[in-house]
């Protein structure tokens, strides 16, 4: 009997456990509205409903009174993050902080507005529009202004750019901001990453007003880099390329003569380049043919360049000295066309 009451009683708790167990289950998916406060908070009045929070800093914010405000907006957002009043308030957030010029931190709000309430906010172009504000004005700030009128440091706005694009990658005002980019590096002097970015506009934004100026902008810099390596052959097959694609693509275009003027130098130092090397092997004992055959190959490739003649007259030259070494004996020939004259007491020579 005993034993019977007691496998009963077992049976009962673990019933009652079950059900325990599996209310705590529930209770442990309830996602709630609430959310933590904020240490600015906990010598504020506070209110008891988001509603309340949201009229109550208004009224803050409507006096004037906006860091106080900001204080409350964020115990808004924080306290009840899932509230149909939260986005309203971490957008009045980053109103409030760019009207007091606080850029870094109002973009970092703007982004943590898009990032959160998406879905949720409103106007959502208005607030890409004050993010490609701020960007712009931190490219053209100047620091340390009381140091000889200060510095620019463009390139410290390329991630606020970058940002903007990946929030609108379809807006009306990308093209623009990647078109900063390239500015950007190319005013702090990172040429081939202003190449890299006015390329990447003409590739995602082929019709936009701003895709001809970054051809012509990758065209500049190149041109700089030219300068900067004017041995690099690789350099000068590029701005060929970047002018042909220039050519081809705008033929309306303000800086058709200044691409086809580009080229005929470009044109002109490949060709001197040729002749160069021809010249070199002209000058090497017993290489005139080669010299011959450099000199051909520099006017097939350049034919319309100026130093035309004056290889055809190098190889008139060659030739004439080729035919002395075919016909004249050996005593005759020039020093430079004898065999190499060995010095005396070498190996060579005892034998």
């Amino acid at each position: 009997m005993r034993k019977t009451n007691y496998i009963l009683v077992l049976a009962v708790g673990l019933c009652l456990g079950g059900v325990v167990w599996g209310a705590n289950d529930e209770k442990a998916y309830v996602v709630e509205e609430q959310g933590r406060g904020t240490w600015s908070a906990v010598f504020d009045a506070k209110q008891t409903e988001s509603a309340k929070q949201w009229e109550y800093a208004r009224e803050t914010q409507n006096k004037g009174r906006l860091k106080k405000a900001d204080r409350r907006m964020l115990y808004l957002v924080r306290r009840w993050p899932n509230s149909k009043e939260a986005p309203w308030a971490q957008r009045a957030r980053a109103d409030m902080l760019y009207s007091r010029g606080k850029l870094k931190d109002a973009f970092k709000e703007y982004q943590y507005l898009i990032d959160n309430y998406s879905s949720r906010m409103r106007d959502y172009d208005s607030v890409l529009d004050s993010q490609f504000k701020i960007a712009i004005d931190i490219m053209k700030r100047k620091r340390m202004r009381w140091f000889f009128g200060g510095y620019r440091a463009p390139e410290y706005s390329v991630d606020y750019f970058e940002d903007v694009i990946r929030n609108g990658p379809q807006w009306e005002h990308a093209p623009e901001a990647q078109s900063f980019i390239g500015q950007a590096y190319q005013d702090s002097g990172e040429l081939e990453l202003a190449i890299a970015a006015y390329a990447v506009l003409g590739y995602r934004y082929p019709e936009s007003p701003f895709a001809e100026d970054a051809a012509w902008q990758q065209i500049a810099c190149l041109d700089l880099l030219r300068k900067d390596f004017p041995n690099s052959r690789d350099i000068l097959d590029r701005i060929l390329t970047a002018t042909t694609v220039f050519k081809d693509t705008f033929p309306t275009s303000a800086h058709k003569s200044e691409v086809t003027k580009l080229r005929n130098t470009l044109y002109e130092v490949m060709a001197q380049k040729a002749f160069d090397e021809a010249a070199f092997y002209a000058k090497v004992p017993k290489k005139p043919a080669s010299a011959i055959t450099y000199y051909e190959l520099m006017i097939a490739e350049f034919p319309k360049s100026k130093l035309v003649s004056k290889a055809e007259e190098r190889i008139v030259e060659l030739e004439a000295l080729l035919n002395m070494r075919t016909q004249a004996p050996a005593s005759t020939l020039p020093p430079t066309l004898h065999q190499p004259v060995m010095e005396k007491g070498s190996n060579h020579a005892q034998k």
